[in-house]
């Protein structure tokens, strides 16, 4: 059997002072509702079943304290009718009673009924209240009336009296994101065999990223990483080639299969399987071109071929950049200078997704799917650069005088 104790504390002076200036402070309560305004009600388990549960409900001037006891299940659960049903609001319309229960676990909730169904929302912790993570719903205009809590902000169509309760703040983590051990690989023997970690470690959350790497320096024969937007000069004569592959984004990818390669995914290991495709977007000579990605020999787009590496397992995407006067020309009057803008997109399906864990994250996350995109802009080499071709080849100066 339940039991409700409401205690009005100087209600004929609480009345007239806020509710913030009575400082009436509820040390056990663990729980709030994120916006307490109407008619309606909660259920939450309690922390204790054999221990009291006490709220605290500030609406108005007034407080108003009580204590539930569990049922045989743990449960506790009380309308909110009546002086509990707390209407009121700030000048700029936000809902500014405060309703806090506890001690109960997570996973409480709570409703409030309206003109025509009941919006429903969940109890949240205290502790969460206090962090900076929050976002603000876009406001819909006249056709939604938005009452604002502390968490959440309570949606109102105007035309019909439905409502839904939207959260607005989200936890944070305990951990500094830099500080987490995410979960890695040890190597024993000859040959190497590699141990999958599963203690005192997390993985990492599915996504992944496209290397791209830029044309090969004649110097150190290496390729350098072009990040968004990265640029590749196109060259006046010859080729250079561009490649991209997909990799996880260093936050834990293991094989799911413990036969496989436990690096797949992993910087030196074994780039994951995917569907590498490239496109030929924004303005320019020429522009909007699609660029052939089902094989080695894929048709040309503004001096541009892409394929697959036929001898690369899993798939290995190959740009090849040649000169094309429509884009470049600096000979000319007016010279011609187009930038080319070219978005690589891997694309993985159910079985990639399932080879590691944990499962690679696209959009949409059944068939096949995006796991994500990458830009480059290939630029037109300068018109010195092409009346003397061996410039290129010189380095830059290691000893510049303006340092």
């Amino acid at each position: 059997m339940k039991k409700y104790f409401i205690l009005a504390l100087f209600c004929a002076f609480l009345v007239t002072v806020p509710a913030a200036a009575q400082k009436v402070t509820c040390t056990d309560c663990t729980h709030q509702m994120p916006v307490y305004y109407g008619e309606g009600g909660f259920i939450a388990e309690a922390t204790d079943a054999d221990e009291m549960v006490v709220w605290l409900a500030s609406c108005d001037g007034v407080t108003r304290t009580g204590e539930l006891e569990p049922d045989d299940d743990g449960i506790v659960s009380a309308l909110l009718m009546g002086d509990l049903a707390c209407m009121s609001t700030d000048k700029d319309g936000n809902a500014d009673g405060i309703f806090e229960v506890g001690p109960v676990e997570d996973g409480g909730w709570y409703w409030v009924t309206m003109e025509t169904n009941s919006a429903v929302g969940g109890l949240v912790a205290k502790n969460i209240l206090e962090n900076d993570n929050m976002v603000m719903p876009t406001s819909a205009g006249d056709g939604v009336t938005m009452t604002g809590g502390m968490g959440a902000v309570l949606l109102t169509e105007t035309a019909t009296g439905r409502a839904g309760i939207l959260p607005t703040i989200l936890p944070v983590m305990d951990v500094d994101p830099e500080e987490v051990n995410t979960c890695s690989y040890t190597s024993a023997g000859t040959p190497a065999v590699h141990t999958r970690e599963t203690a005192n470690c997390m993985l990492g959350d599915g996504k992944t990223v496209l290397l791209v790497q830029g044309p090969t320096n004649i110097f150190t024969g290496k390729r350098s990483t072009l990040g968004a937007n990265g640029r590749v000069v196109r060259p006046a004569s010859g080729n250079v080639t561009v490649h991209a592959d997909l990799w996880g984004n260093g936050t834990g990818h293991f094989t799911a299969d413990s036969s496989g390669d436990a690096r797949l995914g992993h910087p030196g290991g074994t780039r994951l399987t995917a569907t590498i495709t490239a496109e030929l977007v924004g303005d320019g000579a020429a522009a909007d071109q699609n660029i052939d990605g089902t094989g080695p020999n894929g048709a040309a787009g503004a001096g541009l071929t892409f394929g697959l590496d036929a001898d690369s397992t899993p798939s290995l995407g190959v740009l090849t950049i040649v000169h094309d006067p429509a884009y470049c020309n600096p000979t000319t009057k007016p010279p011609v200078n187009h930038a080319a803008t070219v978005k690589f997109t891997a694309t993985v399906d159910g079985t990639g997704r399932a080879l590691v864990t944990p499962s690679i994250v696209t959009t949409p996350a059944t068939g096949s799917g995006v796991a994500t995109t990458h830009t480059i802009t290939v630029v037109c080499p300068s018109a010195a650069a092409a009346a003397n071709m061996g410039t290129d080849l010189v380095p830059e100066n290691p000893f510049p005088t303006d340092r």
